[in-house]
């Protein structure tokens, strides 16, 4: 029985740690997008009259694009993740467990900031085409 506790006892460890760190790699890895993108940007309306710099704006735009849309696809495979660890907490005895649907809502949130993010360099590219910006 001891034995059993003590591999539920690191099963609980692993999972609480690797939530830490999906939480933390999910920041970090927003602030890194939006330096990138920001200093696309900051180059495109510095140097306006180099006529292929519009061209940058697709990088950005395909990566919030496909970044959105592989958040949404991870924030729906938080619930397997939720229910592994909530089962480990029941099996322990224990009353409340890391909240793994945090980490879910703010995926989503995330994914809906990458889409508004990729229609605004999408119409920012379509009006530098046109000449209207």
């Amino acid at each position: 029985m001891n034995a059993d506790k003590d591999v539920l006892i690191e099963h609980y460890k692993i999972n609480a740690d690797l939530y830490k760190n999906y939480l933390d790699l999910l920041i970090k890895f927003n602030i890194s997008f939006y330096a990138i993108t920001g200093a696309i940007l900051s180059f495109y309306f510095y140097k306006p009259e180099i006529g292929v710099i519009k061209y940058s704006l697709l990088f950005p735009f395909f990566m919030s694009f496909i970044f959105g849309c592989f958040f949404i696809y991870a924030s729906k495979l938080v619930k397997f993740s939720r229910d592994d660890i909530g089962k480990t907490c029941n099996a322990l005895g224990l009353d409340t467990f890391p909240e793994f649907s945090v980490l879910s809502v703010l995926l989503k949130l995330f994914a809906a900031i990458f889409f508004f993010t990729s229609i605004f360099l999408l119409l920012l590219f379509i009006f530098s085409i046109c000449k209207c910006v």
